[in-house]
């Protein structure tokens, strides 16, 4: 999915056609804008603010104690991004912005805005990591309780994404009951697959700082009936045997090829004969494909977590050699640039 210049008239067309635009201004300083106008709306309780119905600037600004004129500015660039509509001096929330940006949303995503905070402070190591190949590991460095609860809440807002996709395109044998589901904080992609396979129920293994925010998250969510939340490392701790499926959902771009490599052999002395076990995670293209935006999410993710993204094949590989059998590689059409990668115990 391409990001950039977007013409809005047809003197602006002309004017890229020509040239006559300085990309890499547009490029370096509007992006940044309109993400950070995003944040602000979520931060300062804009979009909060309208759910009841429009208001001015003025009105809005005297019930956020902000400062008229330049709250004004921040609407209009809302609105020119699609997230507020403007009718004469009132602004009310867009459709995008009340199915999104509001507390309770049906595809609620304010946690992830709040931790693109975090994303910026990140963003600051780009050049380190480019000269010396060393990311932030920000699993290892991040103290702070509230970063994580904003990092797990953001993991869940997108999980809601992926979860019926999971939920339908999951194997999972007959009579199974129990699940593995490693790294995954909130539980809710192992809670669909519950539901989805009665009487089926999902054990969570995550980093201890991890599990008071996530059983937190899973109780908001309604599904902590069916997942059970243990502390433990992945990397290092034993997983125990007799489950019937494993599921590691968007957590083996955080591994290198060793750790990723070393996880699934004891993954597979865990899971029951017949069990399956699926990998779930943004794909890196190949070197023989042209670029696309997943050679950036393996930027991003190899700065953040000094691992990458890897790609389907990769994936069916590791799986063979710890010793699984039928691995399929499936790409959800309605999920693109992801991959789900399932094999047999």
């Amino acid at each position: 999915m391409q990001y950039g210049a977007i013409p809005t008239s047809l003197a602006e067309r002309l004017a890229l056609m020509a040239g006559m635009v300085p990309l890499p201004a547009v490029d370096t300083l509007f992006g940044m804008l309109k993400a950070r106008c995003i944040m602000a709306g979520v931060r300062l309780g804009v979009f909060e603010g309208l759910v009841h119905g429009p208001r001015t600037a003025g009105e809005l600004a005297a019930a956020l104690s902000l400062e008229p004129s330049c709250l004004d500015l921040l609407l209009r660039s809302l609105a020119f991004c699609g997230y507020v509509t403007v009718n004469g001096d009132r602004y009310a929330l867009s459709r995008l912005a009340r199915q999104t940006m509001i507390a309770g949303a049906p595809r609620e995503l304010t946690g992830f805005v709040e931790w693109n905070y975090m994303h910026w402070e990140f963003a600051g190591h780009l050049e380190e990591l480019v000269r010396t190949g060393r990311g932030v590991d920000f699993h290892r460095t991040m103290t702070d309780p509230a970063a994580w609860a904003n990092y797990q809440k953001a993991m869940l807002e997108t999980a809601r994404f992926d979860a019926p996709v999971l939920a339908k395109r999951v194997p999972v044998p007959r009579g199974a009951t129990r699940l593995l589901d490693l790294g995954g904080s909130h539980g809710l992609l192992g809670a669909a697959l519950c539901r989805k396979h009665p009487p089926l129920r999902s054990t969570v293994i995550d980093l201890p700082q991890a599990i008071a925010p996530a059983r937190a998250l899973a109780e908001r969510e309604g599904h902590a009936a069916l997942v059970t939340h243990r502390a433990g490392n992945v990397l290092e701790d034993a997983f125990g045997t007799g489950w019937h499926v494993a599921l590691l959902a968007n957590i083996v771009h955080h591994f290198s090829p060793a750790q990723a490599q070393d996880v699934l052999a004891r993954v597979r002395e865990a899971v029951e004969p017949n069990g399956t076990v699926a990998i779930w995670e943004r794909e890196r293209p190949s070197a023989q494909r042209a670029p696309t935006e997943g050679d950036g999410i393996a930027l991003f993710f190899r700065l953040t977590s000094t691992a990458g993204a890897y790609s389907g094949q990769e994936y069916a590989e590791w799986l063979r050699h710890a010793g699984f059998s039928s691995a399929r590689i499936v790409r959800p059409r309605l999920s693109p640039g992801s991959v789900l990668v399932h094999a047999r115990r």
